[in-house]
């Protein structure tokens, strides 16, 4: 053999050792290496989000007395609709301060299409001086009930009606209220 011939079966003996020293030594390594890398970003990002759920927690503790405060205020909203006697008492003292005499008439419970919750529905009639009649329904809007006026009606007493019975004492500047109130329950 030729020192030509040594020399490039040496080459050769060294260029394979080289490559199977890449295929079996450093390959591994470097998959391992990129395997680690993904995983300690997953990890990362599972230490950044389980910081951000942690921060959040604090922060709802922080503002719980205040929330509270707004949960207690938000269950006094519902009627109970098996016994709607403070909604019905509310109604009445509102009457009684503004003067006016009123008839309720409650419905059933139910919960109607694309409501949230289920609601009863009052109907409330009644005669009296239109201030009056105003400041009623000022005192259902800033009533703490959740409340949704369903139907007004407003009409002034004719001449005729003051005339019949049941009218007797009212001015020909009296009005005729028919209401229709939908009152969401718990």
């Amino acid at each position: 053999m030729t020192l030509k011939n040594k020399i490039n079966l040496l080459l050769a003996t060294f260029l394979l050792l080289g490559v199977f020293l890449l295929m079996f030594l450093i390959r591994p390594v470097y998959k391992d290496i990129q395997e680690g890398s993904r995983e300690l970003i997953s990890k990362k990002q599972e230490l950044v989000s389980l910081e951000n759920k942690i921060k959040n927690i604090e922060e709802f503790r922080k503002n719980y007395r205040e929330i509270k405060e707004n949960l207690e205020k938000a269950k006094t909203l519902f009627i109970k609709p098996e016994a709607p006697v403070d909604f019905i008492s509310f109604l009445e003292e509102s009457s009684q301060d503004t003067q006016i005499t009123i008839d309720i008439s409650p419905s059933s419970a139910r919960k109607e299409k694309g409501d949230i919750w289920p609601s009863m529905a009052f109907q409330i009639r009644s005669v009296c001086s239109f201030p009056r009649c105003f400041r009623f329904l000022e005192k259902l809007e800033l009533s703490p009930y959740l409340i949704k006026i369903r139907n007004l009606n407003i009409t002034r007493l004719t001449e005729q009606e003051l005339m019949s019975k049941g009218f007797e004492g009212f001015s020909l500047g009296a009005t005729k209220i028919n209401l229709s109130l939908k009152v969401f329950a718990k």
